[in-house]
């Protein structure tokens, strides 16, 4: 219906300031690291492997009495420069991806943690100045979080594998069954690469019935670096590049 008034909308600079629905029972502190939760979509206070959500502009607590998830909202600084602990840093550093491993922690080391953001510069021994890249802001198909290695064997991929590279060294024939397309939900992407030189080739099973270019699975990873990135819809998979033997 069109308006027939005045009216005030609240908003923000999406550059600096956004507001997101708080996990169930959880609580963030001011300057603490926000994550989303995979499993629920919803932030808390950053737990390693988490998608990088932004920075506490103030304190928040879901876990008074009547507590549901989303019923509060973090407030989060999002395009940002921090200067923050980093053990190790060094000039040498600067230009390289930084990750956290939990919600005042930050670390050079990738495995198991969640991408921040790079270093832009040293402030001082072990201090960092890091720009902040959460998620949402993320353009560079690498960027959303860190390479994962998988184990030779055929395997279920969760909420942990999404928005990632997955590396898979197979000595067999392998199957990779993807995960629901309703939990990962429309944007979320795989990029599945073969490194081994075995001739057999590593298999992506859609869930159940659910489809990969229109098929229920997609077989052409059978040579030493092929590579598939998959997209989710929401609804099905696509395959918005191949590069195969």
């Amino acid at each position: 219906m069109a308006l027939t008034a005045n009216r005030n909308v609240e908003f923000y600079s999406s550059q600096e300031l956004i507001d997101l629905p708080v996990d169930d029972n959880a609580r963030i502190y001011k300057g603490s690291l926000v994550g989303r939760n995979r499993a629920t979509g919803y932030a808390r206070a950053l737990v390693a492997g988490d998608d990088f959500l932004g920075w506490a502009y103030r304190a928040v607590d879901n876990t008074q009495p009547g507590h549901v998830a989303g019923g509060a909202l973090v407030r989060l600084h999002q395009a940002v420069d921090i200067v923050h602990a980093l053990s190790g840093v060094s000039p040498a550093d600067v230009g390289k991806a930084v990750y956290a491993s939990a919600d005042d922690t930050l670390t050079l080391t990738p495995s198991g943690n969640s991408r921040v953001g790079r270093v832009v510069a040293v402030e001082a021994a072990g201090v960092a100045r890091v720009r902040c890249a959460p998620v949402a802001q993320v353009c560079g198909l690498l960027e959303n979080g860190p390479v994962v290695m998988l184990a030779d064997a055929n395997a279920t991929l969760t909420l942990d594998h999404v928005n990632r590279t997955l590396l898979i060294a197979n000595s067999a024939a392998r199957t990779l069954t993807l995960p629901p397309v309703a939990t990962v939900r429309a944007g979320g992407w795989l990029r599945v690469v073969k490194t081994s030189a075995a001739a057999q080739a590593v298999t992506l099973d859609g869930n159940g019935s659910e489809m990969i270019d229109g098929a229920t699975t997609y077989t052409a990873l059978d040579a030493q670096y092929d590579v598939a990135l998959l997209l989710c819809t929401g609804s099905e998979w696509v395959i918005l590049s191949r590069d195969v033997a």
